[in-house]
């Protein structure tokens, strides 16, 4: 299995045209008039403009591997490809929720959805493994880690433990504060408390209706709100991104010396980045905004209403558009740094003799 993985630039191309067929599928489905999954409130032109796009993103993913693509204009694949993954990226917007939600309930509230956004961020990064693999072909580096070497007789040696640049440590903490307001307003309602004129029984009584879980219930039950909680996890994978320890296992665990596996924390990071990012963002663009201007009403529904309902979004919304940028430059600059070396044998930076 290891040795498929270390391949992917070899076999990416294919397996995100075979995904772009069954992507193809579902926005046709959509195009004529099915409804499962379907988040585009009946605008059918946009499932034929979706079709169309990861249509040929498959297209360009398969000739990306094929001696056709060598003979086509260099941007005719990278636009392709990296115009299908922003499409694919799009859909998978409210993944992480639903899986917190799915985490600590049980369920979600829209399952053919929420298999939609699973195969979005599968295409995702099959389509962006793609396209990095060209990119790097054509420009004459090694497709696997994208510097320029001799093409045989190299081994891989992990990068060194490096730091971030300063600029995106300040990120982390702007995407650390960011949380507070909301930390602050889930744990005041989970302790029964008042915020913003809402009272903690009423969002109780609100996940109650919703269908909570017990787990969830027991919890608001000693002060500690799920979603707060999911924060708090989420600061912890901001912060591995930009500390050593998110590079080398800790000497408390297990692991201890041992290098973190990339995608252990990339994973979650690029999802999380690519979801709440810009739900954060248009949310307030969109929603926020609108009646700060005058451009657009207030809340209007029985727990969030007025004011004070648009307070409560805005801790929540605010929080994930900066959360969302700061996990996304964090996980970038993370990904740079501990892309692995590619080194020729016998040199001082290889070490001891290794299987290329």
């Amino acid at each position: 299995m290891g040795s498929i993985i270390r391949q992917w630039p070899r076999w990416a191309g294919y397996a995100a045209g075979a995904w772009s067929m069954g992507a193809v599928a579902v926005a046709l489905y959509w195009a004529f008039g099915g409804e499962a999954g379907n988040r585009l409130d009946g605008m059918r032109p946009v499932a034929w403009v979706i079709a169309a796009c990861l249509g040929a993103g498959g297209i360009m993913a398969v000739s990306s591997v094929r001696d056709v693509g060598r003979h086509m204009p260099r941007w005719w694949p990278l636009a392709g490809l990296w115009g299908a993954f922003a499409v694919a990226g799009a859909g998978t917007f409210g993944f992480v929720m639903n899986a917190l939600q799915l985490a600590f309930t049980g369920t979600v509230d829209d399952w053919p959805a929420f298999g939609v956004e699973i195969l979005c961020a599968a295409g995702a990064a099959l389509l962006a493994g793609a396209a990095l693999a060209y990119q790097r072909r054509t420009a004459g580096a090694c497709a696997r880690c994208g510097r320029v070497h001799a093409d045989t007789g190299t081994v891989r040696r992990p990068a060194p433990v490096s730091a971030p640049p300063r600029g995106v440590h300040w990120a982390a903490y702007a995407g650390t504060l960011a949380f507070v307001p909301y930390a602050v307003m889930k744990t005041t309602w989970a302790l029964g408390g008042s915020f913003a004129g809402i009272e903690g029984e009423r969002v109780v009584a609100e996940f109650e209706r919703n269908g909570a879980s017990g787990l969830v219930l027991t919890l608001e039950k000693y002060g500690l709100d799920f979603t707060t909680l999911s924060a708090a996890l989420g600061v912890v994978l901001l912060f591995a991104l930009t500390r050593e320890w998110g590079q080398v296992f800790p000497r408390w665990t297990p692991f201890a010396g041992r290098g973190v596996p990339r995608w252990l924390p990339l994973a979650p990071a690029w999802l999380g980045a690519l979801t709440l990012g810009p739900y954060g963002v248009v949310g307030t663009v969109g929603y926020l905004l609108p009646p700060v201007v005058g451009l657009g009403d207030l809340p209007d529904d029985p727990l969030l209403h007025g004011w004070s309902g648009w307070t409560v979004a805005a801790c929540g919304i605010v929080a994930f558009a900066v959360y969302g940028t700061a996990l996304g430059a964090a996980a970038w600059s993370y990904q740079r740094r501990t892309r692995p070396r590619c080194v020729s044998p016998g040199s001082p930076a290889a070490g001891a003799p290794s299987a290329p």
